[in-house]
């Protein structure tokens, strides 16, 4: 499989964002986990395209291989 580019990759973290909608949750954990996944792909997908234009090799935010 070809690696994604940063463009696909924005893409996909997009429609993953997207796909998630904005029902809440019916219970307070529904609610919370999805809150959270929507502010993770939002954040990340901006992140991601800032790196790209920057041309930085760092996420904002993101740790690198080495810092886990």
């Amino acid at each position: 499989m070809k690696p994604l580019s940063d463009n696909q990759a924005h893409d996909l973290l997009t429609a993953a964002r997207r796909a998630l909608g904005d029902t809440p949750g019916e219970t307070v954990r529904a609610d919370t986990a999805l809150k959270a996944a929507r502010q993770a792909l939002s954040g990340l997908a901006l992140a991601l395209l800032y790196a790209s234009e920057t041309g930085s090799d760092e996420v904002p935010g993101v740790k690198g291989q080495d810092e886990i």
